[in-house]
Formats: structure tokens, sequence, C-alpha cells
């Protein structure tokens, strides 16, 4: 009976340790398996970012991006009179801006063109235009017929004003933003804030023309 019991003992024993062998052996390949599947996952990120940034790169070389922008291409100021009460009684000034699309082979749209015109930080008008588009490789002129009047100026501005007349150069600002879009292939949309802040100065009393100046937008 002894030597049964101790027999019987022993195959109770190895019973007890089989299945906790066996869970053992399945939670290591469940572990292995998660592995697995982690790299696999960042194996095809990798591989996606890859083919991504290669086909950015292909695109960017075949269509060279270029930010469209905005380009004064002339300035005049016509007529300027102001009293002694620091009153800008008329101002009349002729401006021309193109909007500039270099891209090769897309064409651009310009929107909310929101421009204005101030002196000493004045402002004296505002300027506006429709959306429009401009071919590849061309421009699209805006021609300003700014007219302002009534605009009274603080002591500052009036001081600056005198100094002007009597030196006759007048400064104007010319100030603003406008949205650019244009698409690069079948990708992707491209949309800009372009802005532009310039000063010019004006030979006045005198012709009115502006001393050469390269005023043109920027994009970030």
């Amino acid at each position: 009976m002894g030597p049964q019991h101790h027999h019987h003992g022993h195959g109770h024993h190895r019973k007890q340790e089989e299945p906790r062998v066996f869970l053992r052996e399945r939670r290591k390949r469940k572990s292995s398996g998660v592995v697995w599947a982690l790299v696999i996952l960042c194996t095809v990120l990798a591989i996606g970012v890859i083919v991504t940034g290669g086909t950015v790169f292909a695109v960017y070389l075949l269509y060279k991006p270029k930010m469209p922008y905005l380009l004064v291409s002339d300035a005049r100021l016509e007529s300027l009179a102001y009293d002694q009460s620091g009153t800008i009684r008329e101002l009349r000034l002729a401006l021309t801006i193109l909007a500039e699309n270099t891209n090769s082979k897309t064409d651009a749209t310009f929107s909310r063109v929101n421009l204005g015109v101030g002196f000493r930080g004045a402002e004296v008008a505002l300027l506006r235009a429709a959306d429009f588009s401009v071919a590849r490789r061309s421009s699209v002129p805006l021609r300003y017929q700014v007219y302002s009047a009534g605009r009274q100026l603080n002591g500052e501005g009036m001081e600056s004003m005198y100094g002007a007349l009597r030196a006759g150069v007048v400064p104007l600002d010319l100030f603003g933003k406008a949205r650019t879009s244009w698409k690069v292939g079948i990708f992707a949309s491209l949309r800009f804030w372009t802005r532009i802040n310039c000063r010019f100065l004006f030979f006045y009393p005198g012709n009115g023309t502006a001393m050469p100046i390269d005023c043109r937008s920027r994009s970030p």
C-alpha cells in the first residue's frame, strides 16, 4: 500500500504542474505575437512615411511650387491738399499692383485682398479687390485710383505733414494682406497669406513720382 500510495501522489502532483507549464507557454506565445504585430505595424508605418516623403519630394521636383505675391509696379501722388487745422482735404493717389504667379504648371487664386494706405500711422484709404485667378507664369494688374478726403491728423501727424511738405518728400505707407491658393499636382492645394508693408517717398510738391523701391508681399 505504501508504494502505491506514493506512486498515486506523484501522479497527482504531475497533473497539477502540467496546466501551469501549458499556461506559461501560451502566455509566452501571446506575448511574442504582440511583439511581432508591433514590429510589423512599425515597419508598415515606416514604409508609408518613406513612400509619402518620396512622393512629396518627387512632386516638388516636378512642380517646383513658388509663392504667388503682390508687387507694386507704379505709384504716383497726383494731388494733396492739406489745411492748417491738420486735415487732409484731398489726396489722390494712382497705384498699380501686380498679382504675380511665377509657377509654371499651375494657376493661382487671390482672395480676401485687404490693403490700406496710411500716413504716419493714420489710415488714409482702404483698398479692396474681388477674388480673381492668375494663370501660370503671368500676372494680373490691380489699378487703384485712390481718393481720400477729410482725414484728420493728430499732433504728431500734423508736424510730420508740415515737415514733409517743406522738404518736398511725402511718405505714404502701403500695408495689408491677401489670401493665395494654388494646387501642386493632384495631391495638395496650398493656401498661404501674403503680406505687404512698404513705405513710399513721393516727390511732392513736384511730379508726384515715388523713389524707386522694391515693394512686394511676403509669405511666411
